[in-house]
């Protein structure tokens, strides 16, 4: 009897040393355990427009630090607006001027390494047309206009063949609007090229001018005056299917 009790001690200590160790390993694995990762911080982006001042601030926060970020024209073969870096705290500020009679609808990419994001219904109000189009006609024909290249771009892409990238952004461009919807076209680089044949009209604030580049007629519609004054001149121009942003000065 004493050595069945002594037996059975023994399988009773083999037993429970065996359930500490089982528990022991169990609690060495939980602890190799990777811990859940915190759910990163959700995008944020603001919007600001000033129409007194017809500029907008777009706020970006909680990026990826120092991601890429570009504000893109949503709309079909929009292009970008405007691109930067965002800081190491994964924000950035865009400053955006209004565009008179053009309503600008936004998205923000995103991008850090191989992912990205998109934020968009981003919206600026169109600036108010503030010219009328006794001050538009007057405005435009009261000098020669240079065109300047640096500024000019295009905003929403064409559907055309022709080379527009050029007229907007290499070719030095002369606008003179002249009496009785006369138009003279000249560009004198990077070829020599004069039209003066053209026609230009003005009628509920947006101007219309036909003329031609060397190969074909070009129709730019709908303009709308941005800026008219002694020194600059600004138009927002349609042209087959694409906008486009030109500015000049006065010469």
């Amino acid at each position: 009897m004493q050595k069945k009790a002594i037996r059975s001690l023994l399988w009773m200590q083999a037993l429970l040393c065996a359930m500490f160790l089982f528990a022991c390993s169990n609690d060495d694995d939980n602890s190799n355990a990777p811990l859940p990762k915190p759910d990163p911080k959700e995008l944020k982006v603001q919007v600001a427009a000033d129409t007194k001042t017809n500029t907008a601030t777009v706020n970006v926060a909680n990026a990826p630090a120092e991601a890429s970020l570009s504000l893109v024209l949503d709309v079909k073969r929009g292009k970008a607006l405007d691109q930067a870096s965002a800081d190491k705290n994964g924000t950035h500020t865009f400053k955006l001027p209004l565009l008179a009679g053009y309503e600008q609808k936004l998205k923000l990419v995103v991008k850090s390494g191989a992912t990205s994001a998109e934020v968009k219904n981003l919206t600026l109000p169109a600036a108010e047309e503030q010219y009328t189009d006794e001050q538009i006609a007057q405005g435009l024909q009261k000098h020669k206009w240079l065109s300047d290249q640096e500024r000019s771009r295009i905003i929403v892409d064409h559907t055309s063949s022709n080379p527009y990238d050029m007229f907007v952004n290499k070719a030095v461009k002369h606008f003179e609007f002249l009496p009785n919807s006369k138009f003279n076209f000249t560009v004198t680089s990077p070829l020599q090229w004069n039209f003066p044949n053209g026609k230009w009209s003005v009628k509920n604030k947006r101007v219309d001018i036909d003329t031609r580049i060397p190969l074909d007629a070009m129709h730019l519609g709908n303009s709308r005056i941005q800026t008219l004054t002694e020194k600059e001149m600004v138009i927002l121009t349609e042209v087959d299917g694409g906008l486009f942003l030109l500015w000049f000065t006065a010469e």
